[in-house]
């Protein structure tokens, strides 16, 4: 048997997370900088911090992501990858999934990528997420997921 190769997805999720990544540090920063002056103790250490750490998961996060998200198909199912601190292996066979959606939000639709959503029965890992494919490529993988499980898993 030989082992599943993994691939990355799209390298254009990682201009999606650092938009998002963005928005969040400008929602931080606002207040931060707001009302900041009228905390003497807090004033300045609380910018330095914003900018420091809005600036990495800006930035530098977005791209160890990616770099740590890989996926594989195979006959059996699929296999996803990721994980920067605490890394994961989820293995999906084909059987168990029920139903998949493609969606996209308003930066995933700028940028024509797509996040992958698969359903199981379970308590653990209801929904699983594959983010960052490009949207067309998530529609086929969903269509070629629900087509080749069709058969029964008992």
């Amino acid at each position: 048997m030989t082992p599943l190769q993994l691939s990355h997805v799209d390298s254009a999720v990682i201009g999606v997370w650092r938009w998002q990544a963005a928005i969040a540090t400008f929602i931080v920063a606002v207040p931060t900088f707001a009302f900041g002056p009228s905390i003497p103790w807090l004033w300045p250490l609380a910018p330095a911090l914003v900018i420091l750490c809005g600036g990495f998961l800006t930035w530098w996060w977005p791209a160890l992501s990616y770099r740590h998200l890989r996926f594989g198909v195979d006959e059996t199912g699929i296999a996803i990858e990721r994980g920067v601190i605490w890394r994961s292996r989820i293995a999906l066979p084909r059987v168990r999934i029920q139903h998949t959606d493609v969606s996209q939000g308003p930066l995933e639709r700028r940028y024509d990528i797509g996040t992958l959503k698969m359903y199981t029965a379970g308590s653990r890992h209801t929904m699983i997420e594959l983010p960052g494919l490009r949207h067309e490529d998530a529609i086929a993988l969903r269509d070629a997921l629900l087509a080749e499980g069709a058969g029964s898993g008992v």
